[in-house]
């Protein structure tokens, strides 16, 4: 019985266990301790040489009572909001379309909505300054050629045109997840709707948007914290105008 007793603790210990609390420490390690860091030192003044810190709550107040830091949480929040739902709304209606249509070339479509996920932000960026900035934009002097307009019709240079370009850039990315979803919904309830009276409208209402909600507000989510960290698109076009997010 005591020569069992070492065996049987050997069988029910488990090194994965010890790897994953390895795994753990080392990301509370890398991730929390900075971060606990940084919020201890935002409540003391800086050290210089000749002063010591000193604990305050200046800091706090003066970032968070300005009205320039508001100004900014909102240009932030419009910025998102926007890009995020058109971002959304366009990749699904490709989705849509690539899943419950007889659209010709569904798996080169696929293939290509790839595409604009592998180049860079900045480059995508870049490219529509060149199309649709309202002194060089290729776009704008097209149509005030054409048709003899004094004024260019498009400008990247605002907070639409923000929107615009950002959005577009990542709908690919919607167009992924929500054909993921569509995928993996049975398209027979679909069908089964159409056959009792239901129109298109109220097939999407009452069927797809309700069984597709969950990846809806994953997609949504996704879309909206990757607009909230964006760089390039606010310092390509917003700065120049002075739209700061």
């Amino acid at each position: 019985m005591n020569a069992a007793a070492p065996f049987a603790l050997r069988r029910s210990f488990d090194w994965k266990w010890v790897v994953i609390g390895l795994c753990v420490v080392f990301t509370i390690y890398i991730a929390v301790v900075p971060l606990a860091f940084l919020l201890w030192q935002s409540f003391f003044t800086p050290q210089t040489a000749a002063k010591a810190a000193e604990f305050t709550l200046g800091n706090y107040t003066s970032a968070y009572g300005s009205s320039e830091t508001l100004r900014l949480f909102w240009n932030s929040v419009q910025f998102a909001v926007g890009a995020s739902l058109f971002a959304f709304v366009l990749g699904t209606a490709l989705a849509w379309m690539n899943e419950r249509t007889n659209t010709p070339f569904k798996t080169l479509f696929f293939a290509l909505s790839i595409i604009p996920l592998i180049i860079p932000g900045i480059l995508f960026t870049v490219a529509w300054i060149l199309l649709g900035s309202p002194k060089i934009g290729i776009i704008n002097l097209a149509l005030q050629n054409s048709f003899g307009l004094e004024r260019p019709l498009f400008n990247v240079y605002s907070l639409w045109g923000m929107i615009w370009v950002d959005g577009l850039h990542y709908s690919p990315m919607a167009f992924l997840l929500m054909t993921a979803a569509f995928r993996a919904m049975d398209p027979a309830l679909e069908e089964s709707a159409t056959m009792s009276g239901a129109n298109i409208f109220q097939v999407a209402y009452r069927v797809t948007l309700k069984l597709t909600w969950p990846a809806i507000l994953a997609t949504l989510l996704m879309l909206f914290v990757r607009a909230i960290e964006s760089f390039e698109v606010p310092a390509l076009l917003g700065l120049p105008v002075g739209i700061h997010v």
